[in-house]
């Protein structure tokens, strides 16, 4: 399995920090960030965890999938490089 994870359906107003935060509480996390839109920096709603490792990834997938964050229920899944619109 993969470290990364893909996270959808973030309310706007979710920053990389608290997504960082967030998943921190299943182990280190390398990096986090919230994609947004190119011309108006607006959040697409979506964003990308890379955990330290395995364990915490697969933890934090448990945890989070379709738990309730900022009024929007999360769908956290393992990065396939696929799963981010373009």
């Amino acid at each position: 399995m993969n470290k990364k994870l893909h996270v959808g359906n973030l309310a706007i107003w979710v920053t990389d920090k608290e997504l960082s935060e967030k998943f921190a509480r299943f182990g280190v996390v390398d990096f986090a960030v919230v994609f947004k839109d190119e011309t108006s920096f607006e959040s697409c709603g979506f964003g990308l965890v890379e955990m330290s490792d395995v364990a915490g990834a697969k933890k934090a997938i448990e945890w989070l999938n379709f738990s309730t964050h900022e009024g929007r229920i999360m769908a956290v899944s393992p990065f396939n490089g696929q799963n981010v619109a373009h």
